[in-house]
């Protein structure tokens, strides 16, 4: 423990001009009533010196404790000398005590025990010199002056300790699970970029091939021949592989903790891209978009929105999406309208519950289901004003 800082150094010396005032008002209204001896004013100089030494640090503590102990006795003898009293309440009492409590809240090992017993020591010795003989209550007097304090100041600091060690044990169980977590992370991400990632590449690279076999591209394919619709539709999938491998480097380098202006997360100013590459034919209106003007965490969240809304309508729609985006200065409005395929398979679900999951994070709406027409139709509305 230290007690170096501000503000313990002005609570030390609050502590010593109280003991100063503690100790020193009982000898002015002494003083004033005693022959005028030079030795009560120096026994006064003595509880007043001795009293502003618990100002000083805490590694002082034993020397502190000693002098204490020693101007106990002193003082007596002083005014004894001088005033012929030897039982006259007049010391250093306050200050012994402090002195105890710093002791034993600084001080370990048998200095500390050494430290208690000149205190002991001392005020049994005062005790003597005033002809007290070892009766239950100097014994008491003894005890309370000088052994309580002492046990005070160790179960402060023991508790002190105690709750630092325990801080320090949740620190390393902490800082443990976290590497644990990196350590999970970095295996996720591993083995993700093994699995997935290869499966992913194969896939753009024998639609490639595919198309490059059936003379895609040339000056003399026409684009409403079945090979060029196939060669569409292969170039599409080139499209959404590289497409597909490039968000999973970006997931995978956030796993890794990388968050570098490299491994950006996209947002609503990529919407373009987002749906030039989504395999239908999606007829875009935009209405006051300013994704600078959004939080990123918002920016990301309606975009990835908008991703799964593309994607529906790519499972289950007939090739078309009507997708309008508004954004005013409250609100930014998504509307997502697409035929329905009856061939379709029934979805699983998850993809609405992961929009209405990012949505409800920023305190949005969500309605889904058949228009008047029977199309499907997903609108959603995200508050602007609770992210500033």
């Amino acid at each position: 423990m230290r007690d170096d800082t501000p503000a313990l150094r002005r609570q030390s010396l609050l502590i010593a001009l109280g003991c100063v005032i503690g100790d020193g008002a009982p000898f002015l209204l002494h003083a004033a009533n005693a022959p005028q001896h030079p030795g009560v004013w120096v026994a006064g100089a003595l509880i007043v010196a001795a009293d502003l030494t618990l100002a000083l640090p805490a590694r002082t503590a034993g020397p502190v404790a000693v002098l204490h102990a020693a101007v106990r006795v002193g003082v007596m003898l002083l005014l004894a000398a001088a005033t012929g009293e030897r039982d006259n309440g007049i010391g250093n009492a306050t200050g012994l005590v402090v002195a105890g409590y710093r002791a034993g809240a600084w001080l370990r090992g048998p200095r500390s025990y050494a430290t208690l017993a000149v205190l002991v020591v001392g005020l049994f010795v005062t005790q003597g010199l005033q002809g007290f003989a070892a009766t239950a209550p100097n014994i008491l007097l003894t005890f309370t002056n000088t052994v309580m304090p002492w046990l005070l100041g160790r179960h402060t600091t023991g508790l002190a300790g105690h709750i630092d060690e325990v801080r320090r044990r949740a620190g390393e169980q902490r800082r443990s699970a976290e590497a644990a977590m990196e350590a999970e992370r970095t295996a996720i991400a591993r083995d993700l970029h093994d699995t997935i990632s290869h499966h992913v590449s194969a896939v753009g690279m024998h639609a490639s091939a595919a198309r490059l076999a059936i003379g895609a591209g040339t000056a003399t394919r026409e684009k409403g021949s079945l090979d060029g619709r196939i060669a569409g539709s292969l170039e599409q999938v080139e499209t959404s592989s590289r497409a597909a491998l490039s968000d999973l480097r970006r997931v995978l380098d956030l796993l890794h903790g990388n968050e570098s202006d490299g491994v950006a997360q996209p947002g609503l100013g990529a919407l373009d891209e987002l749906v030039e590459r989504a395999g239908l034919d999606v007829r875009l209106r935009q209405t006051g978009l300013a994704p600078q003007r959004l939080p990123d965490s918002l920016n990301l969240a309606a975009y990835r929105i908008i991703q799964e809304i593309v994607t529906n309508a790519l499972r289950h729609g007939d090739g078309g999406l009507d997708l309008e985006v508004v954004q005013t200065a409250s609100e930014l409005r998504i509307t997502g309208v697409n035929a329905i395929n009856q061939r379709s398979s029934v979805g699983t679900g998850r993809g609405l519950d992961g929009i209405r999951h990012r949505a409800g994070m920023f305190g949005g709406t969500v309605h889904t289901g058949p228009d008047p027409s029977g199309a499907w139709r997903i609108a959603l509305t995200l508050p602007l004003q609770e992210t500033r």
